[in-house]
């Protein structure tokens, strides 16, 4: 089996059981419900901000640090965060507890980053790159599409959502994940932290155009093949490594000026953080959003099919993914239009959910937005780790 399709597969795998937490569709109902008896009122300002703050002080510090140590233990300690996160909230917890474990769940989702981190650091072939994102963000997808649907089906043959054996199911998921981090193959070598390498290619352009023109990718490597004798940039004497004395600061620095040179890259980031942040405002809030438009309408008898919006929301966002990611347009030149219109027809979407007080409607317009940001994800999430974190070495 190809390297690519190997770490491909691996990763898929623990994409997929790091999105099973069945808990998490009916994360708002639980804090509300008697178990725990918040507030719709609490949930957001007391509960999910710990979460926030904590992501937000996390994700600077993990971003450097997943490279220090290269990618796998921050995989393996991410799962060990979604343990402690499930395992603080299970028993009739306190504010205090529910509290401390958000605070792992900020971490949780701080760490995602080392997922595809991890996954373009095991693959070489940049052409790939595009292919095994999309069979990434498709387990991701699948996974989550799983835990909702099983979800749903329990608290409709229940007639109410199993709470406790939800927690206890989200717990067994962060702990196969776990496990299986630890088997994952170990990154060999770092691309920022005791890098003894010479970077020979780390241009923008073939960084963001070349992995997404495969074709210009197989001409370059042609006319590469077709003029050896072409004069090549002179080696130092005594194969003496150009970078081997440069401060981490520096290369730090010259990376970041170089990834940020290019005006497409930074408008590309941009977009990234944004659309990043606010899905997942979206995600945590969705649920909240449910029980409140419940509590507003005073509608007691309205049965909550959260676990199927959710499912259907990943599933179409997967074929979506998947589908994308076999298109072979050249996104260095359609990019613009094909995220403008995306994000367009995502903060419509939006905004009907902020004003709709029917959750039949809100259920549509969540599971719209979830395959359009999904599609675009699958495009933009390659260009933003090669262009600003992968070098090529």
């Amino acid at each position: 089996m190809d390297n690519w399709k190997k770490i491909s597969f691996l990763v898929g795998v623990f994409a997929f059981m790091r999105e099973f937490r069945p808990i998490d569709t009916f994360y708002a109902a639980y804090m509300t419900s008697p178990y725990i008896n918040c507030t719709v009122e609490q949930i957001p300002t007391e509960l999910y901000a710990v979460g926030s703050y904590s992501m937000f002080v996390l994700i600077i510090i993990i971003f450097l640090v997943t490279d220090y140590v290269r990618y796998k233990p921050v995989l393996i300690v991410d799962g060990l965060g979604g343990v402690m996160h499930y395992i603080a909230i299970t028993n009739r917890p306190s504010k205090l507890r529910i509290q401390f474990g958000q605070a792992f769940f900020g971490f949780f989702y701080s760490a995602e980053v080392a997922l595809f981190g991890y996954l373009y650091a095991m693959v070489e072939e940049k052409e790939f790159y595009q292919k095994i994102t999309g069979h990434a963000r498709a387990a991701t997808l699948t996974g989550k599409f799983f835990s909702s649907c099983l979800s749903q089906i329990l608290a409709t043959y229940y007639g109410t959502p199993p709470f406790n054996a939800f927690v206890y199911m989200s717990i067994f998921g962060m702990s196969f994940t776990t496990i299986w981090a630890i088997f994952l193959p170990k990154v060999n070598q770092s691309l920022y932290f005791l890098n003894k390498k010479k970077v020979e290619e780390t241009s923008m352009g073939q960084s963001t155009v070349t992995i997404y023109n495969p074709e210009k990718y197989k001409d370059s490597q042609l006319s590469i093949e077709a003029a050896p004798n072409e004069k090549k940039v002179d080696k130092p004497e005594n194969n003496e490594v150009v970078e081997a004395e440069q401060s981490l600061i520096n290369t730090l620095y010259n990376d970041f000026k170089q990834s940020y040179s290019d005006p497409y890259v930074r408008k590309l980031c941009f977009w990234w953080a944004v659309a990043m942040g606010g899905y997942l405002q979206v995600y945590a809030y969705m649920t909240v959003l449910y029980s409140y438009v419940l509590e507003e309408n005073e509608d007691t008898e309205f049965t909550l099919y959260n676990g199927a919006a959710e499912s259907l929301t990943t599933l179409i966002g997967a074929l979506s993914a998947f589908a994308i990611s076999k298109v072979k347009w050249n996104w260095y030149s359609v990019g613009d239009i094909f995220f403008t219109v995306g994000s367009v027809i995502a903060a419509i979407v939006l905004l009907c959910c902020v004003y709709c007080r029917n959750l039949w409607y809100i259920y549509a317009f969540y599971i719209i937005y979830g395959m359009v940001y999904q599609t675009m994800l699958t495009i933009a999430e390659p260009k933003y780790y090669t262009s600003t974190h992968v070098k090529q070495i």
